[in-house]
């Protein structure tokens, strides 16, 4: 038979165990959110922005994928060359970029996100970064996101123009989201039932690099071997996909798409479809 500790001098006895119960339950509720907190290092693979910075006097138009842990891939693009690098920067100087991301007034502002001008003298940056888990994409002259910013670009980008030469890569592909007028105009061109006929995800997952393409637009997803060209140009065949000279469009549940294959160096033909 059990007995209920009623007697006073069990009071406090009963208040300890009380307390205790009630602090297991506190840590067992902050305990997920803690690993949450974890330190920069431990979140650098979701940190990763992708941007494209071109220069009306020169024609040079660079495009420059980094990580948080410093991994890069940069593509230099002028009127006589083009080259692809690939490899690793210093992991602090990828750290200070990301910091003057996130502590950029244009890039963190809801208003800010899209400062298109017609005409315009200075470099020009168009970057997609994730902020507050939202994938936001900016285009505006690069002297709008500020000094701090321009600086901890310069340093990334000089870092990344050292590493070594990509020699192996095939390609890349870059999907790019058309809505309103180029979405019409699509839609005039192509036979209805392309334009009308939807793609559904699962079939797109079995090209995991147009996966990528559509999930983060604007970015150059790198086309490791033959075989990952071979199977696109398939999928693009079986699904009868509508093609326009260099671009190839998806409409997906998540919108369409226009996509193009591009070359690692300029020396190489366009991939065709």
């Amino acid at each position: 038979m059990t007995r209920r500790l009623s007697c006073p001098r069990f009071k406090p006895l009963c208040r300890a165990i009380k307390i205790c119960a009630l602090c297991a339950q506190l840590l067992a509720a902050v305990a997920p959110e803690a690993r949450a907190y974890r330190p920069y290092a431990a979140q650098t693979e979701t940190k990763t922005s992708w941007m494209s910075v071109s220069s009306r006097s020169t024609g040079q138009e660079d495009y420059l994928a980094i990580s948080a842990d410093g991994t890069a891939i940069i593509r230099s693009k002028n009127r006589k060359a083009t080259i692809t690098r690939r490899g690793k920067i210093k992991e602090q100087l990828a750290r200070d970029f990301f910091r003057e991301i996130e502590n950029s007034p244009i890039i963190t502002s809801q208003g800010g996100l899209d400062s298109k001008q017609i005409l315009y003298r200075d470099d020009r940056l168009r970057i997609s970064a994730y902020i507050s888990g939202e994938l936001r994409r900016i285009d505006a002259p690069m002297k709008n996101f500020g000094e701090a910013f321009s600086h901890a670009f310069s340093e990334v980008k000089k870092a990344a123009g050292k590493m070594p030469v990509e020699k192996q890569l095939k390609g890349f592909l870059m999907a790019e989201l058309i809505e309103g007028m180029a979405l019409e105009e699509y839609r005039s061109k192509a036979p209805k039932e392309t334009a009308d006929r939807v793609i559904e995800t699962s079939d797109i997952q079995k090209i995991n690099p147009l996966m990528k393409a559509i999930k983060q637009p604007y970015r150059l997803i790198p086309l490791e071997n033959e075989d990952e060209i071979k199977d696109m140009k398939a999928f693009i065949s079986v699904r009868g996909l509508y093609t326009d000279q260099q671009f190839f469009y998806l409409s997906s549940t998540r919108g369409t798409f226009k996509c193009e294959v591009l070359n690692t160096f300029n020396d190489r033909k366009p991939a065709k479809h």
